[in-house]
């Protein structure tokens, strides 16, 4: 099973995404973030996007990403109060290889099937034109996953001008 839908996201959206992820990440750490829209649109656009240390301040204090409880109870409120949902997920790895690690495999950040998590290499060290180098995942459930390259027609996630 691939995503149910094509994400998109703006431009500008990633542009400011993956700055953030970079600026966080402090070139030696991973970080992260939620993709926010609506989903009872056929085609989703990303909104808004939530970093997971302003959700769970102590999510990026390991060096990798430890995201707690607390931060998905944040999580839930804020897109009840944004009136939006969780699209996708995002997070980096120190080197250029975005493909899943083992944890990543068997701790989706939301493991529905269906669900998108995107990895950006070099702690966010990634383009800000395009998704060139960036790993796309697709939760299968049962711990089963659907990796795309950023270019592959079926690719669940896109980048849009709007």
């Amino acid at each position: 099973m691939a995503a149910e839908r094509t994400i998109r996201i703006p431009l500008l959206t990633w542009r400011r995404l993956v700055a953030e992820l970079h600026k966080r990440g402090k070139r030696r750490q991973e970080s992260g973030a939620f993709l926010l829209g609506k989903t009872t649109v056929p085609d989703g656009r990303v909104e808004a996007f939530v970093c997971y240390d302003d959700l769970d301040p102590t999510a990026l204090s390991k060096g990798i990403v430890m995201f707690h409880a607390k931060g998905f109870s944040e999580l839930w409120d804020l897109c009840e109060k944004k009136e939006l949902q969780v699209l996708a997920d995002v997070h980096t790895h120190p080197t250029a290889d975005v493909r899943q690690s083992s944890i990543d495999q068997d701790h989706p950040m939301l493991p529905v099937a269906g669900h998108v998590a995107l990895i950006l290499p070099r702690y966010g060290y990634a383009s800000k034109w395009s998704m060139a180098g960036v790993g796309i995942h697709v939760f299968q459930g049962y711990g089963r996953w659907k990796s795309f390259p950023h270019d592959h027609p079926d690719a669940p996630i896109k980048l849009c001008t709007w």
